[in-house]
């Protein structure tokens, strides 16, 4: 299994109801990108670090699922739209991978 790890921030001022329009959008990948095993999304609970931190964990059986994954329409308009510009300070993305 891989394991694709998200971490962004909102920018100051987004509001709830913005964040978690932007928290379903980004947990309809699920449903909407084939390969994806499981996906979990949502804020930070602060316990260590800020609170408008968005954490998404995407997991694949297979490179081949990831590849699909970080090349499919859904994903990579929704990464290059203009609403994720006006609500994610892209500065603070951060993402990694690992195998398990």
């Amino acid at each position: 299994m891989i394991r694709h790890i998200f971490i962004g921030t909102f920018k100051e001022g987004v509001s709830n109801e913005t964040e978690q329009q932007q928290l379903a959008d980004m947990q309809a990948m699920k449903d909407k990108i084939p390969g994806i095993a499981d996906l979990k999304v949502g804020l930070s609970t602060g316990w260590a670090g800020p609170t408008n931190q968005v954490v998404m964990t995407v997991d694949f059986c297979t490179k081949a699922d990831f590849d699909v994954y970080m090349t499919h329409p859904y994903h990579t308009d929704y990464i290059g739209s203009v609403t994720a510009d006006a609500y994610f300070d892209r500065s603070t993305f951060v993402s990694a991978q690992f195998e398990y």
